[in-house]
């Protein structure tokens, strides 16, 4: 039992700091963009806030989310006990290590041709991307697992509906992108929003089911969770 609210505080912390490092990036971003005016957001990537003055407001906002990414990992850990879970957790510290590159690693300006890319700003490009597309999954996968939780038996609405939105957000980047909206301006944030809304929504839930710990079985077809085990969770 100590062990079992030992792990539910550190999980709580953790997603609370999920929440908190998410919500700068946003800011951070924002301040950015509200000091920046000679850059039009319109039609130009988030990354072209981080060349040049006030640039450290940029990369900032990558650690920081980053870090809520990192931190969301670390609170759901214990929750995600099997394979699918395994996968989407191993998914999502990928896009914390991708997204913290792209902040480390500045882009080149976005007139830059592709074939005439830094080695630094290639690299950008390519943990952007990957990340871009990692995190919808890793939202599915990781949305799926805890749905065969005890503690998580009763969000089954709210895991669909957020595990979702990720998915939402990348299909419309691809939508608008493809129609007449230049891909370096909206669309990208729009996705990132849908990003901040899967995670804050679920560490926020991870942090009130902090405060009254549930058994951590996995119920699945070869393994239903036990009497004892379901009785507690509702009690």
């Amino acid at each position: 039992m100590r062990e079992t609210s030992r792990l539910a505080k550190r999980s709580g912390l953790f997603a609370g700091l999920a929440v908190a490092t998410s919500v700068a990036f946003q800011m951070l971003m924002i301040a950015a963009i509200l000091l920046r005016p000679e850059i039009d957001p319109a039609r130009n990537p988030i990354s072209e806030y981080a060349i040049g003055r006030l640039g450290w407001l940029a990369v900032l906002g990558f650690l920081a989310s980053a870090a809520a990414y990192a931190c969301l990992a670390v609170a759901l850990r214990h929750r995600l006990r099997d394979r699918l879970g395994r996968i989407g957790l191993f998914m999502l510290c990928y896009c914390a290590l991708a997204t913290a590159v792209v902040g480390l690693c500045v882009a080149d300006p976005v007139t830059t041709p592709m074939s005439e890319l830094s080695a630094i700003g290639r690299v950008h490009v390519v943990a952007g991307i990957s990340a871009f597309v990692v995190l919808p999954v890793a939202a599915v996968a990781i949305n799926m697992s805890l749905s065969r939780t005890i503690a998580w038996a009763g969000s089954r609405k709210l895991l669909i509906a957020t595990g979702l939105l990720p998915t939402i957000g990348f299909i419309t980047l691809v939508a608008l992108v493809a129609t007449v909206t230049p891909a370096e301006g909206w669309p990208p944030r729009l996705m990132f929003l849908t990003y901040a809304a899967w995670l804050i929504a679920i560490a926020i839930k991870s942090v009130g089911l902090s405060r009254h710990p549930a058994p951590d079985s996995v119920s699945t077809p070869g393994n239903p969770p036990s009497r004892r085990a379901v009785l507690g969770s509702s009690g």
